[in-house]
């Protein structure tokens, strides 16, 4: 539990949220306690405070009732126990009276400390030195009349940390609001964790799955968008694991078929020579022609094996030589040509006569190429046509055709038949190993690893090869390959 991901999310979450609370809570509690902001509250108290007592006073003063007098009134009407009430005139700013009685008769000037501070509705507001540098903060409000009698209000500000009322109220509201915070972020912090560990959950789940055998796993693709990437992917690789062991259940039941059906013929003629019921020279004859013929073409269902394992192993390297791709082609024709004659396919070449020059290993495509051809002329009746088209392509062209390698120039070679065609849900399956179109008719013929080890020699040359078919009228296969960047391919580029 304490090392699953989810727990480490909540953790991680709730620090966070803790240490952002703290900084909030630690900068807002110095803002209250800074001599501004306790300045500005005392300044907020005074104010009704001052207009209470120019509401009580000003009658009198503007009548010429004497200060003292008015300030003795004055202490039975006002609490002053923390509040201090002046009276000064307006002409010279003698404090001519002063609830405390240690002011009287000073100037409010020499008192003063810093500039004043004019308010809104007539006020001014600043800090006077009561005593024993005792600085408290003012306000003031001039009362017309005969003597312009100015009245001064002023109290010590709150500057008693925790003790303060005021600021411990505060700090209570703080923490209240805080632990609602922090609660609410903590549910949260929950809900974040489940939205990105439940998704994992799921993937690791189906994996066990798989690991188990269960190979039909999906994962919904939930949560946040490097996890849905992740559900994305793993539902392809399952795709794959499926597809694989597919192949494999294909490939166990072509091998038991197609190496079952030569080695029993080889076993039925051997026994039929061993018992001497092949008696006569030409029965002798007969029997080991076939058992050579069995044995040649088991040679090639387990050189096609050999071959593709080690071409996806990286056992087998490609040579990076010159290769004359339109002589490659030609020698491919000449090959097939009297096979196609027997067969009534017409064999048509169009390779252009200048140099398509290639960079690879021209055994391997010559390789590709016949494997291509072979397998359209088989696939192609009586009285149809294959036809073997190359012709050299701009970077542009290979830019609109998809390819995302830099190529500066290729090579298009294509083999097209006038066959029965590839139905839409085989062709995107041919390439596979084992795969088989029309598994009925291929069975004896091979195990169908033609065209994955043509599809592996393409790619190994940085090249790359797809299929296009339409059922009733034929397929096409197209190989696009890099043109050799140190040849000369200026006759090439006049024939595009």
């Amino acid at each position: 539990m304490f090392n699953s991901l989810r727990f480490r999310l909540i953790v991680s979450y709730i620090v966070v949220i803790a240490v952002c609370l703290t900084i909030i809570a630690v900068t807002l509690a110095l803002l209250v306690r800074s001599d501004p902001f306790s300045r500005e509250l005392t300044q907020e108290r005074l104010i009704p405070v001052l207009n209470n007592v120019v509401r009580l006073a000003q009658q009198d003063l503007r009548t010429g009732t004497a200060p003292e007098q008015v300030m003795a009134d004055l202490r039975t009407r006002v609490d002053m126990q923390t509040t201090r009430v002046l009276f000064v005139t307006g002409v010279n700013r003698h404090i001519v009276a002063d609830s405390g009685n240690t002011l009287k008769s000073r100037n409010l000037g020499e008192i003063t400390s810093g500039l004043p501070q004019r308010l809104s509705g007539g006020l001014t507001s600043g800090k006077i030195d009561v005593g024993d540098k005792q600085l408290w903060v003012y306000v003031a409000r001039l009362v017309a009349g005969p003597q312009n009698t100015g009245v001064v209000v002023a109290q010590a500000p709150e500057r008693s940390g925790f003790a303060s009322p005021i600021y411990a109220q505060m700090l209570r509201q703080l923490a209240l609001s805080g632990c609602i915070g922090g609660l609410l972020s903590v549910l949260m912090a929950l809900l974040i964790a489940g939205s990105v560990s439940s998704p994992l959950r799921r993937l690791a789940k189906a994996a066990a799955a798989i690991a188990q055998g269960d190979y039909n796993q999906t994962v919904p693709m939930q949560g946040p968008t490097e996890v849905q990437e992740l559900a994305t992917n793993f539902n392809s690789m399952a795709e794959q694991v499926r597809a694989s062991q597919q192949s494999q259940r294909d490939l166990l039941a072509n091998v038991s078929h197609d190496l079952n059906t030569p080695l029993t013929s080889i076993q039925g003629f051997a026994q039929a020579i061993t018992d001497g019921a092949a008696g006569d020279p030409t029965s002798v004859r007969h029997s080991a022609d076939v058992i050579q013929d069995e044995a040649q073409r088991m040679s090639r269902m387990v050189s096609e094996l050999l071959d593709l394992a080690r071409i996806e192993s990286g056992q087998i390297a490609m040579r990076r030589e010159t290769v004359h791709l339109n002589a490659v082609l030609r020698d491919c024709v000449d090959k097939l040509t009297l096979r196609a004659q027997q067969t009534g396919v017409t064999l048509n070449a169009q390779v252009p006569d200048n140099l398509l020059v290639v960079l690879g290993d021209g055994d391997r495509l010559a390789q590709v190429f016949t494997n291509l051809m072979d397998n359209a002329l088989k696939h192609t009746p009586e009285g149809g046509k294959v036809t073997l088209a190359a012709r050299a392509l701009s970077g542009s062209s290979i830019v609109r055709r998809g390819t995302l390698r830099a190529w500066s120039a290729g090579v298009e070679v294509s083999v097209a038949d006038t066959g029965s065609g590839i139905p839409p849900e085989d062709l995107s399956r041919i390439f596979e190993r084992f795969y088989q179109v029309d598994k009925s008719r291929q069975r004896g013929s091979g195990l169908g690893l033609g065209l994955a080890i043509v599809k592996q020699i393409v790619e190994a040359h940085h090249g790359a090869i797809h299929a296009e078919s339409v059922v009733g009228l034929g397929s096409r296969f197209v190989v696009t390959l890099p043109l050799d960047p140190g040849a000369d391919t200026t006759q090439a580029a006049r024939k595009r």
